[in-house]
């Protein structure tokens, strides 16, 4: 803990509390009771001792030329918005920093019927006392602004940069400037969902007065909120009301035809009537989101603000949380580990759904982050922790990156047989499966403990301790399909000690994209392929004497649309306990039971030839690389003998069950192994053939969890009787 950072008990919550609200028609948030704990924390230094001006009307003219993928025209939109400004002894002050939403919501905000100020909100009532302007304006295509809607594209990316550097004092398109002076301010941005994500768009243009923005609960990459893995999204079962499948049919034929609100200036509505029903490229939007095979091409990399977060300069607060369904827990994380680390960056992310941080500290960070970031003023904020995560025990953490020092990943692989070693079991006898119609539900997942015609499942032993899982789960499919296009929809869960299941994550691949987002390629039939599937981002916990659980199917009706030519049976290829070559599940973790504490590594295995004389010496070389420290040890074939020389343990150096040997090594556990070891070609007749050596196995330092090394595996042919040579 940093001794100048003031610090607060984390007290039980019972609801939202100093929270800014998300826009929006699918924002919900449900706080969650967390146990008492120490965390660090600061606060904004600027108080309260402004009044509020009468909220002004602007139009910003703006102008750019379309990328040539769109186009190459010539656009000229007017946007409109309204500020809110301090006032001293009844004089505004037009000299303070400006925190803009630039938001397609203002409908729902002011629609037509009211004459509310779209301006005048929580976030006007908190922060104008304390010195800044307040500024909401349409977004482009939207309300009172001219143009099209660009469902996340180019149009949003540069308009809202233009608009910031208004804000900051340059002249619009027609040569005015937001007071009339040249005075020059710092903006920053704030708000949730859509609010959010037109943040991440604008910062993603550099524009040169931007300094701080606070996304909540924001889309980084379009493709992704449309699909996951070349799936479409549709509806959830967990939060009905907590989805997006409406878009982009929602805002393109709502806030994208609505006429405008402002029916009080004639020239202006005029001129945007005139704009607003004209074609755009709403038919486009429609679809290119709801494809059945779609491909991550031009069209959605100009809607990718990940892939840009390189270009970002401003500072960057990301609020999300571990239970939204709308926008994907990875939007928030992603683009938190793909910013560079030049950017002042933060990560809040808790267990809330679509909403924004329900800390009982979040204003005070909000206020905190403006105050170091717009105003200069001396806040602790950047001395904090860069990112608070709350567990799914509700317990708040904090570390310094994400996933946080110390994640190492956990390989487990998917068997037949029932194990408690650190593998998941079949649990049924045929690891097959067939799609069905209508599509499996999670509620039909979970009705039975074992595999179903439709799905199967798989499990670990009791957890001896607990197991935190921090980062993004990789489950290396490696199947068989009897038709060129089906989906793989894996739901990550735990079952208790009493029977019940809770899910921790969830996975979604159109296998069809197996190769990569951006290719689209017929499933082999009848021939094996692997399908890597990513699951969402998670912390969540397993506690000691659960189970870990998959289900791997290829139906979610309650989360994704099936694609109605997939009709496959797939066949799930599975390996042994402690074996490679077969499905495995790679969980990222911070804590692990000993019995799953099995590393992740790669390796080759060299030696003086393939063929050798009776009592003829082989020279072996082993490298392998994990990540972390491991001890290794090989095993020699019956018949073979093991020299002392080279970087053998005699003393721990053993005879297997079947006649074999167990070599160990004298070496100390580390990251990379290098050892050399020698061995004897069997000098008799009967001994003569064909036999194995390998694989090499590693395991952590004090632990008995082996894992095998791919590829170092070696057959050597021995003649028997030696020639004396």
């Amino acid at each position: 803990m940093r001794d100048h950072v003031s610090r607060r008990t984390l007290l039980r919550l019972a609801g939202a509390t100093g929270v800014a609200a998300v826009a929006g028609p699918s924002a919900t948030g449900a706080a969650m009771a967390v146990p008492n704990d120490d965390y660090e924390t600061t606060e904004g230094e600027s108080a309260p001792r402004y009044g509020q001006s009468a909220p002004e009307q602007h139009y910003v003219d703006t102008a750019y030329t379309m990328p040539d993928a769109v186009g190459g025209a010539e656009e000229s939109p007017t946007l409109f918005g309204e500020i809110i400004w301090p006032t001293e002894d009844g004089e505004k002050r037009t000299d303070v920093p400006v925190i803009l939403t630039y938001s397609p919501y203002n409908d729902i905000k002011s629609p037509q019927s009211e004459a509310a100020s779209i301006a005048a909100d929580g976030t006007a009532d908190y922060f104008v006392p304390r010195g800044y302007a307040r500024a909401v304006f349409d977004v482009v295509g939207c309300r009172n602004s001219g143009g099209c809607y660009d469902y996340g594209g180019y149009r949003e990316r540069v308009t809202g940069k233009q608009l910031v550097e208004y804000l900051g004092g340059e002249p619009d398109a027609s040569g005015a400037t937001v007071d009339g002076t040249d005075t020059t301010r710092t903006v920053g941005m704030i708000g949730g969902s859509y609010d959010g994500t037109t943040q991440l768009a604008a910062a993603a243009e550099q524009p040169k007065h931007l300094a701080a923005i606070v996304p909540q609960v924001a889309i980084d990459r379009w493709y992704d909120y449309a699909f996951g893995g070349g799936i479409r999204y549709f509806l959830n079962n967990e939060y009905p009301t907590d989805e997006g499948f409406d878009t982009p049919l929602a805002f393109d034929f709502g806030f994208g035809f609505l006429p405008p609100a402002n029916v009080d200036d004639t020239e202006q509505f005029a001129a945007t009537m005139e704009q607003r029903f004209a074609p755009c490229d709403a038919v486009e939007h429609t679809e290119r989101a709801y494809e059945y095979d779609p491909v991550y091409d031009d069209f959605w990399e100009r809607r990718d603000y990940r892939r840009r977060a390189d270009q970002v300069e401003c500072a960057v607060f990301i609020e999300g949380g571990w239970l939204d369904h709308n926008v994907k827990h990875w939007d928030s994380t992603r683009f938190f580990m793909a910013l560079p680390e030049r950017v002042d960056k933060k990560l809040v992310m808790g267990q809330w759904n679509h909403s924004a941080s329900q800390f009982e500290d979040a204003q005070d960070i909000r206020h905190a982050w403006f105050d170091y970031h717009l105003k200069g003023l001396d806040t602790d904020v950047m001395a904090l922790p860069r990112v608070d995560t709350q567990t799914s025990t509700g317990e708040r953490l904090q570390h310094d990156h994400w996933p946080p020092a110390g994640t190492r990943n956990v390989v487990l692989d998917l068997t037949r047989a029932d194990t408690d070693d650190g593998a998941l079991a079949l649990q049924g006898s045929v690891p097959s499966y067939t799609d069905t119609e209508p599509p499996l539900t999670e509620e039909e997942m979970f009705a039975t403990a074992t595999s179903q015609h439709n799905h199967l499942k798989f499990e670990s032993g009791p957890l001896s301790g607990e197991l935190r899982l921090t980062g993004s789960p990789l489950l290396d499919l490696l199947a068989t399909s009897t038709a060129d296009s089906t989906h793989f929809t894996p739901v990550l869960y735990a079952r208790f000690e009493d029977g019940s299941t809770q899910v921790a994550t969830r996975g979604f691949l159109n296998a069809r994209n197996r190769d990569g987002l951006d290719t689209s390629e017929p499933v082999p039939v009848g021939e094996p392929y692997r399908a890597p599937v990513e699951l969402w981002d998670t912390d969540y916990t397993f506690s000691k004497g659960s189970k870990v659980g998959l289900v791997v199917a290829s139906d979610n009706r309650d989360w994704c649309l099936n694609d109605p030519d997939g009709h496959a049976t797939n066949e799930v290829v599975l390996g042994a306990p402690g074996g490679s070559g077969g499905t495995t599940l790679r969980l990222p973790t911070t804590t692990a039971p000993p019995e799953l504490d099995r590393p992740e590594v790669s390796g080759t295995r060299t030696d003086d030839g393939s063929v050798f004389t009776g009592g003829q010496t082989n020279q072996i070389d082993i490298e392998v690389t994990a990540d972390g420290p491991v001890r290794l040890r090989d095993r020699v074939p019956t018949g073979w003998r093991v020299l002392d020389a080279g970087d053998v343990d005699t003393e721990a150096t053993t005879t297997r069950a079947d006649g074999s040997t167990d070599v160990r090594f004298d070496v100390a556990p580390s990251k990379t192994q290098s050892v050399t070891y020698f061995v004897e070609a069997p000098n008799s007749p009967g001994a003569s053939g064909q036999s194995t050596f390998g694989p090499v196995e590693a395991a952590a330092p004090n632990r008995d969890a082996w894992v095998v090394v791919p590829g170092t595996e070696d057959e050597n042919t021995a003649l028997g009787v030696g020639t004396g040579l």
